[in-house]
C-alpha cells in the first residue's frame, strides 16, 4: 500500500512540474509576442514620424530636413535650421546658403535704437525694415541686440542694431529713416 501511495504521489507530482513547465512556456510566448508588438509599433511610430514630422511645441522644422526640429533661424533669410545646418559666425546664427554671404562681406550697423521696458515698440520699424529689404529686395542684413542691464534698478535697456553690407551703408541709412518716418506718418 506504501507503494500505491509513492506511485500515485510520484505521479501528482510529476504532472505539477509538467503543468509548471506548460505555464511558464505560456507565458514567456506570451512576453515574447507582447515585445513583438511592441517593437512593431516602435517601428510603425518611426515611419509615421519620418513622413509626418511631429515637432515639440514652440519649436519648427528645419527647411532643409524636414524630419528634424529647427534650433533657430538664419539672421539673413529668417528660415528656421536644425542643429546640422545653422552655422555661428560673430554671434551670427547662419543657413548654408548665407553663410559665404556673411563671411564675403563688411558689415556695418545703420541703426542703433535704444528700447525699455517702458517704449520697446521704438525698434519695431528695424525689424519691419529688415523684413522690407528682404522680402521685396532681396538685399541681405540682420539685427544684432545689445543689452545694457542696470541689476540695482532691474531696468535693462535693449540696442537694436540692423547691420547692413558696406556698399549699401550710405543708401539704407536714407531709406531707413524714410521708412520710419512713413510709419510714423501712418498712426
Amino acid at each position: 500500500m506504501n507503494q500505491t501511495i509513492d506511485t500515485t504521489l510520484m505521479v501528482i507530482i510529476i504532472l505539477l512540474l509538467v503543468l509548471i513547465l506548460i505555464l511558464v512556456v505560456i507565458a514567456g510566448l506570451i512576453f515574447v509576442n507582447y515585445l513583438k508588438s511592441n517593437k512593431q509599433q516602435d517601428s510603425k511610430k518611426e515611419v509615421a514620424e519620418e513622413e509626418n514630422p511631429v515637432t515639440k511645441p514652440g519649436i519648427g522644422v528645419c527647411k532643409n530636413h524636414e524630419h528634424k526640429n529647427s534650433v533657430g533661424i538664419c539672421a539673413i533669410c529668417e528660415e528656421e535650421y536644425c542643429v546640422d545646418c545653422l552655422k555661428q559666425i560673430d554671434k551670427v546664427n547662419l543657413c548654408p546658403e548665407h553663410f559665404n554671404t556673411f563671411a564675403d562681406n563688411i558689415w556695418h550697423p545703420i541703426t542703433n535704437q535704444r528700447t525699455t521696458p517702458d517704449d520697446p515698440q521704438d525698434g519695431v520699424y528695424i525689424y519691419k525694415f529688415k523684413q522690407h529689404l528682404w522680402k521685396e529686395k532681396g538685399i541681405p542684413s540682420y539685427i544684432l541686440n545689445e543689452y545694457k542691464i542696470q541689476v540695482e534698478n532691474d531696468y535693462i535697456e535693449t540696442y537694436v542694431q540692423l547691420h547692413v553690407k558696406e556698399n549699401d551703408q550710405e543708401t539704407l541709412k536714407k531709406e531707413i529713416a524714410k521708412f520710419k518716418g512713413s510709419l510714423t506718418n501712418d498712426k
